[in-house]
């Protein structure tokens, strides 16, 4: 299963105003908006691994939740464009709520590398299940 990281790993942090914290940068209204990110190291491992950007997809998680996600933004990588981020669709605090919830730390707090290490993964494993459903493994 290929992983998804949930921190920078140019600076091996979790950023402060993007990813999982995408909240706390400005314009946004809710401190819980979350995303993540799709790497250049990650599309070029796994070219066709995603669908293209504003496609949604059906993310099932290990603990059962199901949340319904969108492949927003573009990055050009060798000529063609990928999605950018993996994001909840239409509430965009979803995925960073329960992410939160599973991590231990309350909805509006601002995750931190500590926060990733204390709970075990700073990754999520990720696998194709058919269509535009995926399994998302966070345990």
């Amino acid at each position: 299963m290929p992983n998804l990281e949930l921190y920078s790993i140019k600076y091996n942090a979790v950023q402060q105003q993007a990813g999982l914290n995408w909240g706390f940068s400005y314009g946004h209204t809710c401190l819980a908006d979350a995303y993540i990110a799709l790497t250049t190291h990650f599309l070029r491992s796994n070219p066709n691994f995603f669908p293209s950007q504003g496609s949604p997809i059906i993310t099932e998680w290990d603990d059962d939740t199901v949340i319904q996600c969108l492949l927003e933004g573009t990055q050009e990588i060798n000529g063609i464009v990928y999605p950018k981020q993996i994001s909840s669709y239409g509430d965009k605090s979803t995925l960073g709520y329960y992410l939160r919830r599973r991590i231990g730390v309350s909805p509006n707090h601002k995750i931190v590398m500590s926060d990733l290490t204390n709970y075990g993964r700073n990754h999520v494993s990720v696998s194709h299940i058919r269509g535009n459903r995926y399994y998302f493994d966070f345990h």
